[in-house]
Parts: C-alpha cells; sequence; structure tokens
C-alpha cells in the first residue's frame, strides 16, 4: 500500500511490544533519525536499522549487552519511575530536532494500558504521523492522503484530536462526504473499491487503520 511520501526530514520510533521482525526497510536512511525505545534496539537489530540514538529505562532489554555494541551511538538511561513512557520519550527527542513526520514500529498487543497509551498520542499536540504494529498501518490523516487498496480492502476511521472532522473521500465503499464525527464516533470495515482511494480533511483529523502487509519501505 503506497501512501504518499513528504520530502522533509523524518524520525522513526522502534519500540518494544508487538511490531514487524522483518520487511521494513528505509527508502532513504540519511533522511531519517531513527531512535530506539528500550526493547525496540533488539527490534531495530534484527530489521537491520541501526539506531541514531537510544532511549529508555531499560527494563525489557532481552539483551543489555547489546548496548556495548552501539558505543558509538548516543543513549540516554532513565530511572524506571518517570512521567514519561519510553516511546514518549524517543518521540521528544526527534521533535526537539524540530522533526514532525514521525512513525511508530512496534507498540502492538501485550498490555492494554501500554495500547491505549500510544493511541493517546495521536490525540495531542504535536502528534506522531504514523504507527506500525505487527498487523496494521495507523496513519494520521490531517490534509489529503491518497491509498491503494490493502490485501483484505478493508480500512477503518476513528476521529481523533479536540476538533469536529470533517471530510470529502473517494473510491470508498462507504463515502465519508458529509458525515460530521466527534470522539467516540466510528467509521470500522470500510472498503476500498478503487485502484486508488482519497480522503481530504475538511476539518479535524483521522486515524485510518488497515493490514499491514510486509515488504514495506517507508
Amino acid at each position: 500500500m503506497d501512501l504518499q511520501r513528504s520530502e522533509t526530514k523524518r524520525g522513526l520510533v522502534v519500540t518494544g511490544g508487538e511490531g514487524p521482525e522483518k520487511g521494513v526497510s528505509l527508502d532513504n536512511r540519511a533522511d531519517w533519525t531513527v531512535v530506539a525505545a528500550d526493547a525496540g534496539l533488539s527490534r531495530a537489530v534484527r530489521l537491520g536499522i541501526k539506531p541514531d540514538a537510544i532511549v529508555g529505562d531499560m527494563d525489557s532489554l532481552d539483551r543489555p549487552e547489546l548496548l556495548h555494541e552501539f558505543d558509538d551511538v548516543e543513549v540516554m538511561r532513565y530511572a524506571p519511575a518517570k512521567d514519561w513512557t519510553d516511546t514518549e520519550i524517543a518521540l521528544n527527542y526527534l521533535w526537539k530536532q524540530d522533526i514532525e513526520r514521525i512513525t511508530i514500529l512496534g507498540g502492538g498487543g501485550g498490555r492494554l494500558d501500554h495500547l491505549l497509551g500510544i493511541v493517546a498520542l495521536f490525540d495531542r499536540e504535536p502528534y506522531p504521523k504514523q504507527w506500525i504494529t505487527n498487523r496494521d498501518i495507523i496513519t494520521a490523516v490531517d490534509d489529503i492522503i491518497e491509498f491503494g487498496a490493502p490485501e483484505d480492502g478493508i480500512v477503518s476511521f476513528f476521529p481523533i484530536g479536540p476538533d469536529t472532522c470533517r471530510m470529502r473521500s473517494s473510491g470508498l465503499k462507504w463515502s465519508l462526504d458529509e458525515l460530521v464525527w466527534k470522539r467516540g464516533d466510528v467509521g470500522i470495515s470500510n472498503e476500498c473499491l478503487e485502484k486508488t482511494c482519497q480522503v481530504k480533511i475538511v476539518s479535524g483529523r483521522l486515524l485510518m487503520i488497515h493490514a499491514l502487509s510486509l515488504p514495506l519501505v517507508l
């Protein structure tokens, strides 16, 4: 599934939880700043993606000795008792560098509170632009997005952020035109019927969810 790409600097947070263990690569590594958050370091190694920084309390890192293999990488260790999750720390690291287009890789499955914690990040300002778990790609839509049908054809939408969401769409089985969504509304199991579908935001923003298909080039 091809999504429109920005030419601006991009950030990748590789975190723990369930996520792809193979088949993910970066289109142009020089355009990315990669931060491994705690157990995300192990995933980054398995994917062959070297991080530019490693952050977190490291309480979930299955192989602590991995840290010794990155002597040339900035490592920021935190106490387990802290106000932010390791994923939030990684996001803040990137935002402080004025990197706005951030993808989270991992964070699926596991504890429900951790899962909801990542969902909550998309309601904030600033917010990540994409989240990739072991099963799904979740994208924050705040302008116009064009996409092809995922393998199962199914795509779902949820309003996020403080503002009422209004949008236009083309190529979907159930049009989003004229809908007015607030938090708590849902658009589950829509279908992409055309080679290229489009959603255009009039106000607010959406979270779009569809099935992950590998290999994936970010």
